[in-house]
């Protein structure tokens, strides 16, 4: 592999904000598919999580995700570092 490929086992982590009354429930989803993801608390004030999977998991993943916003409050952001500088990604 060269220098410049990407791992198959480096991981694709997203930034999410939600309401804290469905964070419990988006926990638990994510766990019900083991092994697809894991979720980090990273405010727990604002409530913002980061989701991280590996690029072999990243389009199931991506389809899970739109699945809960129809269900869900999740807004995606950008974070600059985990647990601060995030702001709402614009479309």
């Amino acid at each position: 592999m060269s220098s410049n490929a990407k791992s198959p086992f480096a991981s694709c982590r997203r930034y999410f904000r939600l309401d804290r009354r469905d964070l419990a429930y988006l926990t638990f989803i994510m766990e019900a598919y083991e092994g697809l993801a894991t979720v980090t608390t990273l405010e727990p004030k604002e409530t913002l999580v980061s989701i991280t999977t590996l690029p072999s998991r990243s389009a199931e993943l991506d389809g899970l995700i739109a699945a809960l916003q129809g269900e869900i409050t999740l807004t995606e952001t950008a974070c600059a570092a985990e647990g601060g500088n995030c702001h709402a990604r614009q479309p």
